[in-house]
């Protein structure tokens, strides 16, 4: 992992609170999805890697599922934490990345990993998953992306993004390429250590939006690393042009997302071979 790569994966930990009010959470189609195709037992456990602030983590725990959350950011675990006390849900919170976790091996009937498997190490995070859960166990991944350039308020937008220095144009916001659903399900599988290791693979995209003001919208940006990883007054001055490009617009900007959803099951046993790739259906 590049040094740069590595700080914006330890950055939002810095946005906490911010990441907490403004991250959206995850369809409820979703959801249901996963469910459907885990059939979990009657008391499941459930193994999240990444669980940020504790959105997914609601989600599954208000399905009855015990949740033991895997968090490296220290004060997005806390307010995770905090979020789930005293509410009489099974949710725990480990600080810690991932590879060095400390895992029960064979004690899951499902993993989740919520908009947080490209910042895991390739190779390793599959062997960790499979000696994670039991055998017919579900690995879940899944990610939501904004759709930043589908709004007819982009030109304006961008001027402020060039006004405010910010190099951004390979990134988020001012980038004009969005990930491709089929070729993110066809590799997904690309690294995996030990070929039959994981079956019956499939996969979903969900298309929604939501709106926000020019105060929310600044703030969702400012979770976001390209955005954290830019110095303090450059920083400023582009979320305060993002709030007044909103505010003079109406007061409000819809922002279109796609919610990507990859599925796998873990086999019994496994091959000696490495993988040389899957085919995956849709959910």
């Amino acid at each position: 992992m590049s040094d740069l790569t590595e700080q914006r994966r330890t950055s939002f930990d810095a946005a906490a609170c911010a990441y907490d009010n403004a991250r959206p959470g995850y369809p409820e189609q979703m959801v249901d999805a996963i469910l459907a195709y885990a059939q979990l037992p009657a008391q499941p456990r459930a193994l999240e890697i990444g669980s940020g602030t504790g959105q997914a983590t609601a989600q599954f725990a208000w399905r009855g599922i015990a949740v033991d959350a895997i968090e490296p950011g220290a004060a997005m675990a806390a307010l995770t934490r905090e979020k789930f006390d005293g509410s009489g849900l099974e949710v725990t919170v480990q600080v810690a990345d991932f590879e060095e976790a400390e895992i029960e091996s064979g004690a899951y009937d499902l993993v989740l990993a919520s908009t947080s498997w490209h910042w895991l190490t390739p190779g390793a995070r599959w062997q960790r998953v499979h000696e994670a859960l039991r055998p017919g166990g579900t690995i879940a991944a899944f990610w939501t992306l904004p759709h930043w350039r589908r709004t007819p308020l982009r030109p304006a937008l961008d001027a402020v993004y060039e006004r405010s220095g910010a190099d951004l144009t390979t990134l988020g916001p001012m980038a004009d390429v969005e990930v491709q659903h089929d070729l993110l399900a066809r590799q997904w599988l690309l690294d995996a250590p030990r070929r039959g290791a994981f079956s019956d693979l499939r996969s979903a995209i969900y298309q929604w939006s939501e709106i926000y003001d020019g105060a929310g919208y600044a703030e969702l940006l400012s979770t976001y690393g390209d955005h954290l990883a830019l110095e303090p007054g450059v920083r400023e001055s582009l979320l305060d042009g993002v709030r007044g490009v909103v505010e003079e617009h109406g007061g409000q900007i819809e922002l279109h997302y796609s919610t990507h959803l990859l599925l796998a099951r873990a086999s019994a046993t496994v091959g000696e071979c490495a993988a040389t790739g899957s085919r995956a259906t849709p959910a």
